[in-house]
């Protein structure tokens, strides 16, 4: 409708100017070099209109035919960019799915079309990675460390390169390089908090810590829990026993299921000379969640005291949850110790089946040699061990090491507080027997495999059998 009533307007403006051409015809006469030309106004301004239609259409086509050859080159560069960054896509979609020989094909397109460094040196470096070419993609790394546009991308990728050789000193010297950068990161923040961890540097892991929670970059139930481990790490290196309770007494605060913190407390608490409230300590903890190390570090009270003051003490200790297994095992291996073999045989034979593991095990062994020197029994006992689900113990969630106490850092991965009390991977055994060439069966076949735990229980329950007839 708008085009139509412009379109009505202008039709209306042309009738209206022939119309006063009509009525004013009017004329021109021009005398030039002897020559005289005489023309109707009309013709003369109709042909004046014409000569300039003519001009500008002949200077547009000058004008085309003079930038053909760049509009070509034009045409061509935005088709190559267009390659270009298709090319880079699609080589950052070939490094997300792994696929390192598409990437390296891609970036080196990439490279080609576009021949802008700043836009492809990140997927060159990728693809180097991904490929296994670490010199490569250090290189890559590096240029885009010193562009400050890309610095902190190019000191992300060289800490991921230092930490896959293990340089722990190069990753957290780079990490606080991007945390100059970038203080708003989470995995330079989490960087940061773990590597001086690992590098035993409590002190400054917790006001890494510290920054980090306050930021929000990491939640503060895991801030609290990984705090109480820096805060245990730096009560056992402290230089006075005062200090070294204070410590602990806030790395209990900080969790106060954990474990490790309670028997440190407990332990100088003791040595102070408040042994009740250490007992305490150790009490409140083991109605709630009972726990091996509660039970050695009650008994550890009282060096020298009698072992029927002991066996009484650890009685005291499990009596609000008489009937859980640790609270058993407990009572039977301090029983065990001061020879009080009735006491012992009556816990040990109150464990359900399924809780019969190699802690178990072991103390019926000692239980069958030394009350009754039955070597034979102790021995199947010990043989049961073997093929038992495993116990609890302090494992690695992050490599499934498993080590005799608690540590911040794992001794075998070096991952930063992922030690807990948990089962670790158990040892599957296989129902078949290993067959030499001459048909005689060498033994049972034992893979370390992830078996679950109703196979494993099974396997412990037959076997406990077998050994009890």
């Amino acid at each position: 409708m708008r085009r139509s009533l412009i379109y009505l307007v202008q039709l209306a403006c042309f009738v209206a100017v022939a119309v006063w051409l009509v009525q004013n015809p009017g004329g021109v006469r021009i005398d030039w070099l002897g020559w005289r030309l005489e023309t109707p106004f009309a013709l003369f301004l109709a042909v004046i209109v014409a000569a300039l239609w003519i001009a500008a259409v002949g200077w547009r086509a000058a004008l085309s035919a003079l930038r053909a050859p760049f509009s070509f080159l034009r045409s061509r560069s935005e088709h190559r960019h267009e390659e270009g960054y298709r090319a880079l896509v699609q080589g950052m979609a070939a490094v997300a799915i792994g696929d390192a020989e598409e990437a390296k094909r891609l970036a080196r397109e990439a490279d080609r079309l576009l021949r802008d460094p700043h836009l492809t040196r990140l997927l060159s470096a990728q693809a180097a990675a991904l490929s296994g070419d670490a010199a490569a993609a250090a290189r890559y790394f590096a240029a885009l460390r010193d562009d400050k546009d890309t610095a902190f991308i190019g000191l992300v990728g060289l800490m991921r390169l230092a930490d896959a050789r293990g340089d722990d000193a190069h990753v957290l010297e780079l990490a606080e390089e991007a945390h100059t950068l970038r203080p708003s990161s989470a995995q330079v923040a989490n960087t940061r908090v773990f590597g001086f961890a690992r590098a035993r540097r409590w002190v400054e892991a917790q006001a890494a810590l510290y920054d980090a929670v306050k930021r929000g970059l990491i939640p503060r139930p895991e801030g609290r829990k990984h705090r109480a481990a820096l805060l245990l790490e730096r009560s056992r290196e402290a230089e006075t026993q005062a200090e070294s309770l204070e410590l602990a007494a806030k790395a209990r605060e900080n969790q106060p299921d954990f474990v490790p913190a309670i028997v440190a407390e407990a332990t100088l608490t003791a040595a102070g000379g408040r042994k009740e409230k250490a007992r305490k300590l150790v009490e409140d903890r083991w109605a709630s969640a009972p726990h091996p190390d509660l039970a050695a570090a009650l008994r550890d009270l009282w060096p020298g005291e009698s072992h029927a003051f002991l066996l009484r003490k650890i009685q005291g200790l499990v009596a609000k949850i008489p009937d859980h297994p640790e609270s058993r095992l407990a009572v039977a291996e301090t029983a065990l110790d001061g020879d009080f073999w009735g006491e012992a045989r009556v816990q040990l034979a109150a464990l359900d089946p399924q809780d019969i593991g190699p802690r178990a095990c072991a103390l019926w062994a000692r239980l069958e040699e030394g009350e009754k020197g039955d070597a034979a029994a102790a021995r199947l006992w010990l043989e049961r061990a073997a093929y038992a689900p495993r116990d609890p113990s302090w494992t690695c969630d992050s490599c499934g090491a498993v080590a005799t106490s608690w540590s911040a850092v794992c001794g075998n991965c070096g991952a930063f507080d992922t030690v807990g009390w948990s089962h670790p991977p158990r040892v599957a055994v296989m129902s078949s027997a290993l067959v030499t060439q001459d048909g005689d069966a060498a033994g049972p076949i034992v893979e370390l495999t992830a078996g679950s735990d109703d196979a494993g229980n099974q396997d412990a329950s037959a076997t406990g059998k077998a050994s009890a007839a």
